[in-house]
């Protein structure tokens, strides 16, 4: 999928999860220690933590969806050496620059995962939020309404 698309992809999503947020889907607002805020639909759960830099999962109680968020820290350059660091991992495509609530996001897709994903920089490290299943087109309006809800 070039950038172009990706970014148009994205925008939908964010436009049709909004409507969705509208119609009265139910969520609460979790806080994390990194200094952000996610709105997650009813009824999530956390899951056990991987070793390394898996600091989070959470997802549908049925194990069907989930959103892992790692930590790590950031590479020397800021938010382009993060992108091309992103690019250079063989599980992800190229990077699509990206808006949230006015931090800069580098949005991507991972095939071989089944995963999108979107990272930003916080102090000294990449916040990355990987969404799963990818394929689940339903579950990627609910992903982009949780990063359109972030709020530092």
């Amino acid at each position: 999928m070039t950038n172009k698309l990706l970014c148009l992809a994205l925008a939908l999503c964010l436009c049709a999860a909004g409507a969705l947020a509208e119609g009265g889907e139910r969520t609460f607002a979790l806080r994390f220690d990194e200094g952000f805020t996610l709105s997650l639909p009813e009824g999530w759960v956390s899951y056990p933590a991987l070793e390394g830099p898996i600091r989070y999962i959470l997802g549908a109680g049925d194990g069907a969806r989930f959103l892992y968020i790692l930590v790590q820290p950031a590479p020397d350059g800021g938010f382009e050496a993060m992108r091309a660091a992103i690019e250079a991992n063989a599980d992800c495509g190229s990077t699509s620059p990206l808006d949230l609530n006015g931090r800069a996001f580098a949005a991507f897709i991972a095939p071989r995962l089944n995963a999108s994903g979107c990272a930003t920089l916080v102090d000294d490290k990449v916040v990355m939020f990987l969404f799963a299943p990818q394929d689940d087109s339903e579950y990627m309006l609910t992903a982009a309404g949780i990063m359109g809800s972030i709020k530092f």
